[in-house]
């Protein structure tokens, strides 16, 4: 038990000199070990570690003391250490994205066929090699998924868009690939993208709201996302009104909801041949348009007005496919949201945009693969 404790300080200690390093860069060993309180030899030991590693290079001298002291050796993150790749699927094909630590895309490729594991593997391999990259720098690889999983367990419970049910992904592809394999919703995935990347850097309680075919969210808290008891946490779709009771409308697992019936892509499509035609007709002021969009815009405020009043976050980010025709509905959103809760919050559109689902699983298999730095 000790070992293991003294095994579990020591990483905590490294994560934390090269947090700092990352955050306060360029930056000496003495700055470190003051400014996180660690001895300077402890800290010492941990940066030679990292430079053997090569996720730390020295950088050159920095300024002299202002007693005219020896210069300190200042040392940076090298985000070309090692690279993460993630793998968006979706029933018209995926897209392999891979990227240095700090997130920046080297190489992006999409595939327009059906997703099959040997396939995909293939295209992995040849996507590492167009980014002329060694595959053993790769330290994980994830899956952002159409529908319900099994984070945990790296699970695709069921994706109805790719005709998926009870799929051990990570498993399956582990033996394809062998590297750390981790697999996330889609919508949690454009969460952490966000936070990542976006409009939530640094913000640890927020709801990001994706409105594709039907609606879905998920919920930062803590600065950690929250799954549920059987990862169905932020089933937006399935809220429900008293409209729906006396129309003895019901949700079942596995079909559209409620309320995805009523703000979602496909609730908009009913009304007209294409969203782009309908919203054209909004701006020309056409009344049956106008009805459409404003009722779309009072569901949707409604459901964002409740999650406020119940997580209280500091952000509401709104995303998805309709994401680009809510910007100039979103003053009358937010005017909405403060007339039903008194509780305030800051709703924004994503910043990250389309990518921001296979990045979001970059972010969370960097977070949870084991031993990266030992």
């Amino acid at each position: 038990m000790k070992s293991v404790n003294l095994d579990l300080i020591k990483k905590i200690n490294r994560d934390l000199v090269l947090e700092t390093i990352r955050t306060d860069q360029p930056i000496s060993r003495a700055s470190i070990a003051q400014k996180i309180g660690m001895s300077r030899s402890t800290v010492s030991l941990i940066v030679d570690e990292l430079i053997a590693k090569k996720f730390v290079s020295e950088t050159g001298l920095g300024s002299s003391t202002k007693e005219g002291g020896r210069r300190a050796i200042q040392l940076s993150f090298n985000p070309s250490s090692a690279y993460g790749i993630g793998i968006e699927l979706n029933e018209k094909g995926y897209l392999i994205c891979v990227s240095d630590l700090d997130g920046t895309i080297i190489t992006l490729a999409k595939y327009k066929e059906k997703p099959m594991l040997e396939k995909i593997r293939d295209h992995l391999l040849e996507t590492v090699q167009k980014a002329n990259i060694s595959l053993d720098k790769v330290i994980s690889v994830g899956f952002c998924v159409p529908g319900l999983t099994n984070s945990v367990d790296g699970i695709v419970v069921g994706a109805p868009e790719l005709d998926w049910k009870n799929v051990h992904l990570a498993e399956q592809f582990r033996k394809l690939l062998d590297k750390p394999i981790f697999v996330n919703n889609d919508v949690n995935c454009a969460a952490l993208g966000e936070r990542w990347l976006g409009a939530c850097q640094n913000v640890d309680e927020f709801i990001y709201i994706s409105i594709k075919a039907g609606i879905g969210s998920a919920m930062v808290c803590n600065g950690k996302l929250v799954q549920g008891k059987d990862f169905m946490a932020g089933e937006l779709g399935y809220f429900a009104f008293e409209e729906d009771l006396l129309y003895q409308k019901v949700n079942t697992l596995g079909n559209f909801g409620t309320f995805d019936k009523k703000v979602s892509v496909d609730a908009l499509s009913l009304y007209e041949s294409s969203i782009e035609e309908l919203f054209e007709q909004y701006k020309r002021d056409e009344i049956q348009a106008v009805r459409v969009v404003q009722r779309f815009v009072n569901h949707l405020s409604l459901g964002i007005a409740n999650m406020v009043s119940l997580l209280n976050p500091e952000k509401v980010i709104i995303g998805g496919e309709l994401g680009s025709y809510l910007e100039g509905l979103l003053p009358e959103v937010r005017q909405m949201v403060e007339r039903i809760t008194p509780i305030q919050t800051i709703i924004e559109p994503t910043q990250v945009g389309e990518n921001s689902g296979v990045l979001g699983i970059i972010s969370y298999s960097f977070e949870n693969v084991q031993n990266v730095i030992t």
